[in-house]
This record gives structure tokens, C-alpha cells and sequence, in this order.
């Protein structure tokens, strides 16, 4: 039996995400990866895998356990493409939990027996051509001195330039903390950067 006229009219198609080529852009990305095309969510890994791996780079220090949070991170995004609404949104979502995985990584060091060789083999952070590296190896160091959560602020500010309303949104934090883990660590920062000039 043939549908109704009246049906017919009425039926809409259902839409689909345009062709994820490797020239589109976030947003049909990750529209074809919620349907499943295993494509494009290589082209969303390949888009975010640099902040991804850098942002856990600058908070733990060491290439390897970089490498082992930004790759548990993208495991998870993969179970929950689904929920991410729009590029934006990835973006938010991938701060947050990079963040939060380095900072609970962080904490389970810092439960376990430290060996001064591997504190000293800590520096492996790269900075850009053109930059002193010099100074970039003594602001990584003194970086990694700070308390984690401040860690996370400091880098989400200035590697991410993040405002500090965004900051308290990634790590769900008041912002007058956000702000006084700022103003505590830029201080510090600007001291231990004096003494060391001072005794140099």
C-alpha cells in the first residue's frame, strides 16, 4: 500500500553532515565523526593534538607522560562525540580535560618516591624558532615548580590566552581563585627571575 499524498508532502529529509574532506573545517569534522565517519575524526585529532600535547607538555614536564594523557584524552573524546555540540565546544572540552589529566597526574607523582634524576630529566618542552631558548628552559623549569592548579592557570593564560573567566570555566574554579592563583604565580615567577639574574 503507497503512502498518503498528504505524507509524502510532509516528509523531510534528514539531514547530513557535508563531505569531511581534509580541507573542511572543525565544524563538519566533527559532524561527520558523530556519524561515524573514522576519517574525520583523525582530521580532529590532527587539528588539536599540537594544543592538546603542548598543554600537557608545559603542566607535566616529561615527553612521555605528554604523550600518554593527550592519547587518553582523545580516547575519551571518541566515546563522547556524541555530546559535543559544536567546534567551540571541542575546544572548551579538550582544555578542560587535558588540564584536569595533568593536574591528577601531577597529584599521583607527587604521592610517589621522587629520584633527583628524574626531576632533572623534566625539561623537554621546545620553544618556537627565533625564541631564547635559555630563557624558555628557565621558564619552563621554574614553571614546573608551581603548584599544580596554578600550573594549569598559568598556562591556560598565557600559552592559551584564556581571560580568567574562561579559566575558572576549563578548570571549575571561582574566578577570584583564578585570579589570585594568577597574581600569587606571576609574582613568584617575577622573583625567581631576579634572583636568578641577580646570581648570575
Amino acid at each position: 500500500m503507497s503512502p498518503a499524498p498528504s505524507t509524502v508532502r510532509n516528509a523531510q529529509p534528514v539531514p547530513s553532515c557535508p563531505e569531511a574532506t581534509p580541507a573542511a573545517d572543525p565544524e563538519r569534522w566533527l559532524c561527520a565523526a558523530r556519524e561515524g565517519n573514522a576519517q574525520a575524526f583523525v582530521q580532529l585529532v590532527r587539528a588539536e593534538q599540537g594544543r592538546v600535547f603542548s598543554i600537557a607538555l608545559r603542566m607535566v614536564g616529561r615527553r612521555d607522560d605528554a604523550e600518554e594523557i593527550a592519547q587518553d584524552v582523545f580516547l575519551q573524546l571518541h566515546g563522547m562525540l556524541d555530546r559535543i555540540e559544536s567546534a567551540s565546544h571541542l575546544r572548551h572540552w579538550l582544555l578542560r580535560a587535558v588540564s584536569h589529566r595533568a593536574i591528577d597526574a601531577l597529584r599521583r607523582r607527587s604521592r610517589q618516591p621522587r629520584l633527583v634524576a628524574e626531576a632533572e630529566g623534566a625539561i623537554v618542552a621546545v620553544p618556537e624558532d627565533g625564541a631564547d631558548h635559555l630563557l624558555h628552559r628557565r621558564l619552563a623549569a621554574l614553571l614546573l615548580q608551581l603548584p599544580e592548579t596554578a600550573r594549569a592557570v598559568v598556562v591556560l593564560r598565557f600559552q592559551e590566552d584564556l581571560d580568567p573567566l574562561d579559566i575558572a570555566a576549563v578548570l571549575a574554579l571561582p574566578l577570584n581563585t583564578v585570579k589570585s592563583h594568577l597574581r600569587r604565580s606571576l609574582e613568584w615567577l617575577r622573583q625567581q627571575a631576579l634572583e636568578t639574574e641577580d646570581g648570575s
